[in-house]
């Protein structure tokens, strides 16, 4: 799915909100939760109150694969 980007967030930390924010959506955003959304439309914040967190992103986009 071209312009796609996927979040897996894992570590030790409580609850955190991932906000979708130009779409007005707040989703849990617990430790290993994985999340698909189009960043090219969609905006997003995340708030984790304490603790540590590793989030690994996927950049579903041809364009991210050229080096020149």
């Amino acid at each position: 799915p071209e312009g796609f980007n996927i979040l897996t967030c894992i570590g030790g930390y409580g609850h955190g909100i991932m906000q979708l924010t130009n779409l007005g959506i707040e989703l849990a955003y617990d430790p290993g939760v994985m999340v698909s959304y189009s960043g090219r439309l969609v905006r997003h914040g995340v708030q984790v109150a304490e603790g540590d967190r590793i989030v690994w992103a996927w950049f579903m986009r041809d364009s991210v694969h050229n080096y020149a």
